[in-house]
Order: C-alpha cells, then structure tokens, then sequence
C-alpha cells in the first residue's frame, strides 16, 4: 500500500478496457481496508456507454462492501447470459481520516456530477451518465480531481496547535520510536499532547498523557495521527 504525507487520493484502479469486478476485488479487499473511494464501472446489462459512479466514505470495510454490492445483486460475466456482470474502469480513495475537515471522495463526486450534467449526458437518475469511456477519463483530467492537495487543513491546525503545547485528549504530538515483530509488523511508539482536564468547578488543569504503542491501522484514527506516522515513515524509509 502506498501511504502519502497529506492523505491524497490514491489510484487503485484506472482502466479503460475495465477489470471483471468480484476479480479485481477479492485481489485487492485489504487495501481498500478503512479507505473512502470514488469508483466508476459498468454494467453490462446496459446498452451502449452508461457508466455508474458512486462513492463509499464511511471506512472499515465499507468500500469492498459497496463495490460488492454491485457483483451480489448483477453477478459475473457469463458468455451464455451477456447481461449478466460488471466492469470496473475506476477506484480512487484515500483513508478515513478524522483531521480531514473536506471529505476529498465525495468532492470528486460532486464535481463530476455537475460537470456531467453540463455537458447533457445524464442518463437516469444522478449517477449514471452515457458518455465513452474516453471522455469520462477526461472529465476528470479537465477537473484536476485527482492532484494532490498541499494545502491541507489539517497542516494548517497543527501549526496552531504547536504554538500552545496542547490540544485534545487524542492527538497525536511525535512517532518517537518504532518496534518490529518477528512477523516484520511494525507497532510505533506515540506521544500524545497535553489536554486540559476539567474539575468539578470547571477548572481547567494541564495534563500529561503516557506514551502509548499503536499499529498503524489504530494510530490512524487519532488527530494527526495519519500526518505523524506517514513523515515517520518516510523519514525512516520503512516499509509497511
């Protein structure tokens, strides 16, 4: 898996020809793990070039869920049923992530809906669209979706955050120290800020946290935790 220092979108799937979906899916399951995704496909009971886009943004494992969905309720490609079956032209996502304020998926969405619409090629409802496949890869080329974003939020609130020395109960302040198991799976050692911890009277008290030890996938789901590991990572030059 590829880990990025601000969560930009990853490319996992990007194909015109399209991949068979419960194919590609079962091979790439765990790297979907905790991501939230923008995918396109088609079905192959439609005529002609109607392709679906959708997204999943709640994490866990609701992105392999969701694209499931599609192999449950239309099948696999069957030469003797040629309605039957889904291909897969497109998946992007990155991790849930909390210090994220702009949920990057569904901007996506959002975008190429109204873009779509524009140039009049809606199908039936709001997420279908009879368009090639050429010109759907380059709506996404002409809205820059998928560049990355360097001025992320979250860069921006932990400058704020360093110039006080606090901040919540569960952000993360420094990666100060990395174990590997026998396994090769790596558990980091984390420091978390100060909070302020309130009294019965509403008085506010500094208050130091212990170091803690978290795997990547749990460090994750902290404040600053994914912007921490992933300059640890690459400062270390680890492998994950």
């Amino acid at each position: 898996m590829t880990y990025t220092l601000h969560n930009n979108i990853k490319v996992f799937l990007k194909s015109k020809q399209g991949c068979e979906l419960k194919t590609w899916l079962e091979k790439h399951k765990s790297e979907l793990h905790k991501h939230r995704i923008f995918y396109i496909l088609r079905a192959n009971l439609e005529k002609g070039d109607v392709f679906k886009i959708g997204i999943s943004e709640r994490g866990e494992s609701s992105a392999y869920g969701r694209l499931n969905d599609y192999y449950n309720h239309m099948g696999a490609s069957n030469s003797d049923n040629k309605c039957m079956g889904v291909k897969l032209h497109l998946v992007v996502g990155n991790l849930f992530n909390p210090n994220i304020e702009n949920n990057k998926v569904r901007e996506i969405e959002t975008k190429m809906i109204a873009h779509l619409k524009k140039l009049g090629v809606t199908e039936r409802g709001r997420e279908r669209f009879k368009i090639s496949i050429d010109k759907l890869f380059q709506a996404l080329d002409d809205l820059g979706v998928l560049k990355g974003d360097e001025d992320s939020n979250e860069l921006k609130r932990s400058e704020r955050i360093l110039e006080h020395n606090q901040a919540s109960k569960d952000t993360i302040k420094a990666i100060v120290g990395h174990t590997t198991n026998r396994r090769g799976k790596l558990t980091f050692e984390v420091e978390f800020y100060e909070y302020l911890k309130y009294d019965t009277n509403q008085k506010a008290t500094p208050t130091k946290q212990a170091n803690r030890k978290l795997a990547y996938s749990d460090l994750v789901g902290f404040r600053d935790g994914k912007l921490k590991v992933d300059s640890y990572i690459k400062v270390k030059n680890l492998k994950i």
